[in-house]
């Protein structure tokens, strides 16, 4: 009888550790705010990184920021659990050739609906449709 007491509690001790690992794999990514994020591909298309990489900040204040390519732009946003409501505000207005400059606008200003973040890579969707990709980097807090 003890030696069966016994191994269920190393089964149940398992489980508590399996279950743990699992979590802990969650808590590692970056978190959605604060953290520059940097695009890798659009509309299934990868993104050469270079000097002028797009990018895009969320910050605590439901402010976000960022460079299309060749252009800064700004905006508010809200978001809960996975939802994520962008409102553009605006954005330079320089002459660019850059196709994903004009790709990465039209996405920021109108197809985003939910969001996920997994091993340090946030994903845009519009319903279950995978809009654009981004890498994490962390962003220094300001003093």
């Amino acid at each position: 009888m003890i030696k069966k007491i016994i191994f269920f509690n190393i089964i149940i001790l398992q489980i508590f550790i399996l279950y743990a690992k699992k979590d802990k794999k969650n808590t590692d990514n970056l978190p959605l705010l604060n953290t520059k994020w940097v695009l890798t591909e659009i509309a299934e298309i990868s993104v050469i990184h270079s000097s002028d990489t797009a990018f895009i900040v969320f910050n605590e204040n439901h402010k976000f920021s960022g460079n299309f390519g060749c252009n800064l732009f700004f905006g508010e946003f809200t978001f809960g659990k996975k939802r994520i409501k962008i409102d553009y505000l605006g954005s330079q207005k320089a002459y660019c050739t850059n196709i994903v400059e004009e790709q990465f606008s039209k996405v920021i200003k109108n197809d985003i609906s939910h969001y996920y973040i997994e091993k340090n890579k946030l994903v845009l969707l519009y319903k279950n449709q995978i809009i654009c990709k981004f890498e994490g980097i962390a962003v220094p807090l300001k003093p």
